[in-house]
């Protein structure tokens, strides 16, 4: 069975679709990251928020083990914030050299 043109066409649209996003896929990425940035640094006020509501209202042994609970949010938010920024700097310099590269073809 042969394909109609219309069905050849909508093949090809769609091909030349995959390979525009493959090449431009980069843009999507550092968009995702930057608002995976964003909404992590808003989330601090809300862990502090926490650790406020945890001194004012948890007492004993309970209030030890959601102490640690806590220690153990703030200390992952930093990790997870620290290398987050580190990667959106280091892909932002990536794209930079990339476009640098692209306008001048002299650098290697």
């Amino acid at each position: 069975m042969s394909m109609s043109q219309a069905e050849k066409s909508q093949r090809q649209f769609f091909k030349d679709w995959l390979e525009k996003l493959q090449q431009e896929s980069w843009q999507l990425e550092l968009l995702i990251s930057g608002f995976a940035l964003y909404g992590i640094y808003e989330a601090r006020p809300f862990i502090t928020e926490f650790k406020w509501f945890l001194e004012l209202n948890a007492y004993g042994q309970f209030s030890g083990i959601l102490n640690m609970v806590r220690s153990i949010i703030m200390v992952g938010w930093l990790i997870f914030f620290t290398n987050l920024l580190i990667h959106v700097i280091l892909r932002g310099l990536w794209i930079g050299a990339i476009g640098l590269r692209y306008v001048s073809r002299e650098i290697e």
